[in-house]
């Protein structure tokens, strides 16, 4: 018997992580719009993942404009963004009361919480109510915090990636040469030698 012939193979690959965030957090979308019974908790993963896919952005950025990114990478993503920005000169024409800046603010609100949360108590001021069929309905309904409402339907998740789309978009456009499409995949490549 033959001793089967040897093949030395290499492979290597660069992974861009805002791009598989981002299209993660796309998949996690459509699931949700597919089937709307319980979906609040895939409109939560989607918002999740934008926020995440917004923050490694700017940690894909951050080291072809600045060469200490390393120290800098520490800092809240806001301080990043605000950097980058005014670093590669991108301003834009409205402030964070309006879209998509506001939006922005509120998704790395939400990324907080999420991402340091805590137990809260909920307790509303109390409501004058009718007396009639709807009372029984309303007395079901559970008070929920600002997140809970951010995710009962698909509008924040799907505005949080518009938004991050035309944000990231601008800061991508001022990025200096060469970089590659704006959430492109990285690329992955593979050899294989006899011995």
């Amino acid at each position: 018997m033959t001793k089967p012939k040897k093949a030395t193979v290499t492979k290597e690959r660069t992974l861009h992580m805002y791009s598989e965030m981002w299209h993660a957090s796309n998949c996690v979308l459509k699931a949700g719009l597919a089937e709307p019974r319980g979906s609040t908790w895939q409109f939560l993963s989607s918002t999740v993942l934008t926020a995440f896919a917004f923050e490694a952005y700017l940690n894909h950025v951050g080291p072809t404009v600045f060469d200490c990114w390393e120290q800098l990478e520490r800092l809240p993503p806001w301080s990043k963004f605000e950097l980058l920005c005014e670093t590669l000169g991108v301003q834009f024409s409205n402030d964070q009361g309006k879209r998509p800046l506001q939006t922005i603010v509120e998704l790395l609100e939400f990324r907080n919480t999420m991402a340091h949360g805590r137990s809260i108590e909920i307790k509303p001021q109390p409501e004058l109510r009718d007396l009639n069929d709807k009372l029984d309905t309303y007395l079901g309904e559970l008070p929920l915090a600002h997140w809970e409402r951010l995710v009962k339907t698909a509008d924040f998740a799907q505005r949080a990636r518009e938004d991050v789309q035309k944000v990231l978009g601008k800061l991508h456009a001022a990025r200096p040469d060469p970089k590659e499409g704006l959430f492109t995949f990285g690329i992955g490549m593979h050899s294989a030698t006899i011995a």
